[in-house]
């Protein structure tokens, strides 16, 4: 296993608390045939934080599959 899998996965488990909603739709994607291409709570939660660091207005999405 990479680092970055070994940090998500610790950063996932005992940093942060799940998330019904969030497991919801990745059941509902998964059963739907998607690819599983989610960035992890952990990517996410850095991504919301460079967003409001820069205090972006905008942000562009590409391909949010089941997002």
């Amino acid at each position: 296993m990479n680092n970055w899998t070994r940090s998500d996965n610790y950063h996932n488990q005992f940093l942060i608390s799940p998330d019904e909603t969030l497991s919801s739709a990745l059941i509902l994607s998964e059963q739907n045939g998607l690819p599983p291409h989610a960035v992890s709570v952990a990517q996410g939660k850095f991504l919301n934080l460079l967003a409001k660091s820069i205090q972006a207005r905008r942000i562009l999405e590409i391909g949010t599959l089941g997002g």
